[in-house]
């Protein structure tokens, strides 16, 4: 019941976000690339950027981590997919969260 709770609480919470980052989207459309980088590294943005990769990543491995379970048996190496996806999550979290660091300081 935990994990189907997170997965919808997490998928509002990601719906909220990106409804805010279409807004800011479109806001990039009449910008310099100054102007764009300092609309991303603006604090408030950044911080928006980094709760919509941190749970975005996180809601689509907890639903991949439903179809892996539903579809993969034991003897075919579930835990293997599950820890590949997990990583493969995790690197794509870091390499995303350093590019929004690197904007913003």
């Amino acid at each position: 019941v935990g994990h189907w709770r997170w997965q919808r609480y997490s998928a509002v919470i990601v719906l909220l976000l990106m409804m805010y980052f279409v807004v800011m989207l479109a806001s990039l459309s009449s910008l310099d690339h100054a102007g764009a980088v300092a609309l991303v590294g603006h604090p408030a943005n950044a911080l928006a950027l980094v709760a919509l990769v941190t749970i975005g990543l996180w809601h689509g491995t907890l639903g991949l981590q439903v179809v892996i379970e539903d579809y993969i048996t034991i003897k075919g190496g579930r835990q293997v997919v599950l820890g590949i996806v997990r990583v493969a999550m995790g690197m794509v979290g870091v390499a995303s969260l350093w590019a929004i660091a690197r904007v913003a300081l």
